[in-house]
């Protein structure tokens, strides 16, 4: 039997998940941010960034909306910590700012336009040199001038409250031309939902492809520090174990959460300064799927396993992860033999590490899992 193709928006669950993360991640910060450190300044950077991109149509009710192409402007300001201890908490520079958008998303007649405020982090790997990579991770406000109405925009499924909230990841590359001036270029990860607070609350997903330049009104020295073995474990080859945990709105009541359950077992090998190789296994159990079985009287197992294989990027104590799964036991069929994980993980100076998982069928939005577990 085949798996419909109507996954559940990234809603509530989402919101909880990655704001718990990113607290996580932001309140040490502001303890290196007041750490006096007379060996380098922090650095105060404008920047502005465009945006191009398009909607995911992970819900069969939005696909006929999910054809447009968003575009948006982002101004944001930010400190650059250059000190040893911001250096040690993840062995890399990073950023610590704020940022207005605005998003035209392509169809103002159905979904309008956001104006949003985020607060964000993004660690930056070889800030010294004149090449570099960072990773950013933001959440806000955002406010959406043409929300659902059942009688004049009954189509916009995808938020019904004016005042929503934001999540962004992204990946950038950075090239400096001087001490003042940084040309930016990379991939953004947006959502945007109210939360559950009101329904219809479908979320909307939009990658986008994101490129700009910074300018430093208070430029600073990044010095060359190197990575340490406490922080990397003395190792290049790590052995996982993650507890997976989420949420999907039933089937039936979308203002009823079920969970979604899981373990993964994987190994990753690093064959360069910021790049690894992952591989191993996961066993997921959606609830949401015994639901819909239930509702037809059916016995079939819920349960699925499978075998995942990927790339993953390694920032200082941070993993962004890319890869690839095939299921080798769903009695229930998903709607691919194959499915596409996307992830962020923070090593702590042990073995504990947290994180975040996206799994997807193809451009199709499955479910959001926050985890936690050993890295040995």
């Amino acid at each position: 039997m085949r798996h419909p193709n109507n996954y559940s928006s990234l809603s509530g669950s989402v919101i909880t998940c990655i704001s718990c993360f990113f607290v996580f991640l932001f309140s040490p910060a502001f303890s290196f941010a007041q750490e006096p450190d007379t060996t380098a300044t922090t650095a105060i950077t404008l920047g502005v960034h465009g945006h191009y991109g398009y909607i995911i149509s992970h819900s069969a009710e939005i696909q006929d909306l999910a054809i447009s192409n968003p575009a948006g402007i982002e101004l944001d300001i930010s400190f650059h910590f250059t000190g040893r201890k911001a250096w040690e908490y993840i062995q890399g520079y990073p950023r610590l700012g704020a940022s207005l958008a605005y998003f035209n998303f392509g169809n103002p007649e159905v979904l309008g336009n956001g104006y949003s405020l985020l607060l964000f982090t993004e660690p930056f790997l070889s800030a010294h040199r004149r090449f570099s990579m960072s990773f950013r991770l933001g959440l806000g406000a955002v406010y959406l001038n043409n929300v659902y109405d059942p009688e004049t925009n009954p189509k916009n499924l995808f938020y019904s409250t004016a005042i929503s909230f934001p999540l962004v990841a992204n990946l950038m590359a950075n090239y400096r031309i001087n001490k003042l001036l940084l040309l930016r270029a990379g991939a953004t990860y947006n959502h945007i939902s109210n939360g559950g607070i009101q329904q219809p609350n479908k979320g909307i997903n939009y990658p986008t492809i994101t490129a700009g330049i910074n300018y430093a009104i208070r430029p600073s020295y990044f010095p060359d520090r190197q990575p340490s073995e406490k922080t990397l474990n003395g190792k290049d080859r790590h052995f996982l174990l993650a507890l997976i945990g989420g949420a999907k709105d039933s089937r039936q009541d979308n203002n009823r959460k079920l969970p979604v359950l899981g373990i993964a077992a994987y190994g990753s090998q690093r064959i360069g300064r910021i790049n690894g190789l992952i591989a191993g296994a996961e066993w997921i159990a959606d609830f949401t799927i015994r639901e819909q079985l239930r509702e037809n009287n059916d016995d079939t197992d819920f349960n699925r396993a499978a075998l995942l294989a990927g790339h993953e990027f390694l920032i200082g104590r941070f993993r962004f992860s890319q890869a690839f799964g095939f299921y080798v036991y769903a009695p229930y069929e998903a709607m691919d033999r194959f499915y596409q994980r996307y992830g962020l993980e923070y090593q702590t100076e042990n073995k504990l590490f947290f994180g975040v998982n996206l799994k997807a069928h193809r451009h199709v939005a499955d479910f959001l899992d926050v985890r936690t577990g050993l890295r040995f």
